[in-house]
């Protein structure tokens, strides 16, 4: 079954490789209305509550918004994106000043 059926409050279905997934029945679609865990960007995990502002504008972490999205908006407006290496570079300095949590 490859083809996306209707499923109850406002999701769809299917069965793929033995699993049944559910998902919006958006899922696929840059909208406002499903934020996925991770900027596509970064690839970070989204984490603050400016962040779904960000990603209804830019479509990325506002972190990344404020990094390079709003100084370079018309250019990213077209698809600019920053290189691999700037966005390493931002990804550690981010990493250094968040600590990291463990619960044990």
């Amino acid at each position: 079954m490859n083809d996306w059926k209707k499923y109850p409050r406002n999701r769809k279905m299917r069965e793929e490789d033995g699993f049944l997934l559910i998902v919006p029945e958006d899922f696929g679609e840059k909208s406002s209305k499903t934020m996925p865990m991770f900027c596509d960007v970064c690839e970070l995990a989204f984490s603050r509550p400016d962040d779904k502002t960000s990603f209804d504008r830019f479509f990325c972490c506002s972190t990344c918004a404020d990094t390079w999205a709003y100084s370079r908006q018309k250019d990213w407006e077209n698809g600019w994106r920053p290189t691999p290496e700037a966005i390493s570079v931002a990804v550690g300095r981010r990493i250094l000043a968040n600590p990291i949590i463990r619960f044990e």
